[in-house]
Order: structure tokens, then C-alpha cells, then sequence
């Protein structure tokens, strides 16, 4: 017999076709459930279901595109304890880095400790051509800031600070450059104005990348910052936390096929309290080094927190 094959509805494009029968091929080959894979994508497993099967009822191509990108990402290699993941905090990143580029001004991203955003900014600076990550420090000054810009993008090590600063504004005006602040909020005035400065003579994008002090720092109208806030394009609001949908995508990619029950995933957010370093860096690296052999559960996932790492319990 023949085997009979699916009638796809009119409102699949052929693109939507093709990148099912790709999803397909994927989940199959590395053993993947459709619910682990839609953890991935952070979409419900009953959508992935009714897509793949050329039931769902409206366009499928933003959804399919999520899912395509969670594949990509489960397949990347790193040397984190899971390979990247699109968080809520990953694709706010990318859109504040986005914007900035596109838009060339100034983009603000702040968030409290461990939410993932330092990871975001590196993985989209290793990721995007012509993108210059400066990790600022309490000790940094406008000349040492002009030092590394110009060692960064335009490889030079001699010369006067006032020749160095020229050449990276001359190798950097109206091209695609984007340049992203980590710790942005240990800059002080002085920095802020020489960073101001190459954006406003280069034409380029910046990002300003800290916690949730950066905000506080930049936020008063007619403050010592006003000039950075008036050139600022994107500036959503502080990130608290990851969400539970974040947690259950990084638990799953910690774990590739291996489906992770709903409890288990419950326990370990309400153990990282909002916090992706710990659920990554504690919990789940606690669990791949003592596991040994037993089953993900619960009573696994207390004994980590309680042994190795000294957490209450929340049971």
C-alpha cells in the first residue's frame, strides 16, 4: 500500500509545508517528543500537535518560525550547562540590539541579577557581524574606553588618545556597527559622553546593557544623562525575573529528549526563584552531577537543592 499523504489546508503556504516536513525530520532523527520540542519553542504542545498534523485552524508560519528557531538553537553546541535558548529576556535582547542597529540610536536594557542578559548580549555579539561588546568596569576611564575601541574595532595599539578616537569614528560612520555596554551601570558621566559622542559622529547603534540601577542612573528628565535618554529608542521596562515558560525552555534544552515531567519543572522554578543563573549554573548542574543514574523527579530535584546547594525547601 501507498502511503497516503496529508492534505494540507489552503492557509499552509508551501514554506509552511516544507518547514514541517523539516520539524519532522528533526524530532525524529534526534528522538524528540512533540511536548519537549514545544518547550523549546515556548508554544503549547496541543498547537505543535494540530500544526504538524496540517489541522491548526489559522496561519501557521509565526509559530512554525518559533519552533524552527528552537530546533536551531537545541542543535547549537556551548560550553554553558544548556545550549542557548530563546528566553523572554534572549529575544528582548535581541530586539533591544536590533533596534539600535537599525535605528541607530541608543537602546537601554536592564534587568536584575542572573536573568540571563549578559548571556543574551554575548551571544548575539558572537552571532551579528560588526558588533563590538565593551564589558564596562568601575576603574574604566574615557582614555582606557577609547583604548579598547580602537584595539577592538580598527586594531590600534599606538598613537595619541584624540588619533585613536578619530580612527575608530572614521572605521565605524554609517556602516552597520553596533556597539553593546555590559555593566553600563558603573559608567560614569565622563564615559557616557565619550560613548554619546562616537554614536552621535559615527551614526551607529549602542546599546546600554545593566542591572536595574542603569535605569535609575539614566531615567531623570534633565539629569546629568538627559542627553543619552533624549537619543534612546528602545527602552522597555526592567526585567525581574525569567518566566516560568523561560524556565521550562532552559530545563528542557538542559535535558534534549528527555522529557521533563510538569512537576519537575514547577519545583525547579519555584527553587531559582525568577533566576536563570541559578536554575542553569545550581540546580540543573547539581542534578547532571549527582543524578547518577536516578530518575528526574522530584524528590531528586529537593535533594540537590538541599545537599548541594543549602536551599530551603519549597515543598
Amino acid at each position: 500500500m501507498t502511503e497516503q499523504k496529508t492534505q494540507w489546508p489552503s492557509h499552509y503556504t508551501s514554506a509552511d509545508v516544507a518547514l514541517i516536513e523539516t520539524i519532522q525530520k528533526w524530532i525524529a532523527d534526534r528522538s524528540y517528543t512533540q511536548a519537549a520540542l514545544a518547550r523549546l519553542a515556548r508554544i503549547s504542545s496541543s498547537s505543535l500537535n494540530q500544526i504538524l498534523k496540517g489541522v491548526y485552524v489559522t496561519s501557521p508560519t509565526k509559530l512554525l518560525s518559533a519552533v524552527s528557531s528552537a530546533t536551531r538553537h537545541a542543535d547549537e553546541t556551548s560550553g554553558h550547562a544548556v545550549a542557548p535558548v530563546e528566553t523572554s529576556v534572549f529575544r528582548l535582547a535581541n530586539i533591544a540590539c536590533d533596534m539600535a542597529r537599525r535605528y541607530r540610536n541608543f537602546a537601554v536594557l536592564s534587568a536584575f541579577v542572573g536573568t540571563g542578559k549578559t548571556f543574551a548580549v554575548k551571544h548575539y555579539a558572537a552571532t551579528h557581524p560588526n558588533t563590538y561588546i565593551i564589558e564596562a568596569t568601575p576603574t574604566m576611564t574615557p582614555q582606557s574606553l577609547t583604548k579598547l575601541l580602537a584595539r577592538m574595532v580598527v586594531g590600534l595599539e599606538k598613537g595619541s588618545i584624540a588619533d585613536k578616537f578619530d580612527q575608530v569614528v572614521a572605521s565605524l560612520r554609517n556602516t552597520d556597527s553596533l556597539i553593546i555596554v555590559d555593566e553600563a551601570e558603573t559608567l560614569t558621566p565622563h564615559q557616557l559622553h565619550t560613548i554619546r559622542r562616537i554614536r552621535d559622529l559615527a551614526n551607529i547603534g549602542i546599546v546600554l546593557c545593566g542591572t536595574e540601577h542603569l535605569s535609575g542612573l539614566i531615567k531623570p528628565q534633565h539629569g546629568q544623562f538627559d542627553q543619552i535618554r533624549s537619543r534612546t529608542g528602545f527602552w522597555p521596562e526592567t526585567v525581574r525575573h525569567i518566566t516560568d515558560a523561560d524556565a521550562a525552555a532552559l530545563v528542557q534544552s538542559a535535558f534534549g529528549s528527555e522529557e521533563v515531567a510538569e512537576e519537575v519543572i514547577a519545583r525547579l522554578y519555584a527553587y531559582c526563584k525568577g533566576s536563570a543563573r541559578m536554575l542553569v549554573e545550581g540546580l540543573i548542574a547539581g542534578i547532571k552531577e549527582f543524578r547518577r543514574g536516578r530518575a528526574l523527579d522530584v524528590k531528586l530535584v529537593d535533594a540537590v537543592a538541599k545537599q548541594a546547594l543549602c536551599l530551603q525547601s519549597v515543598a
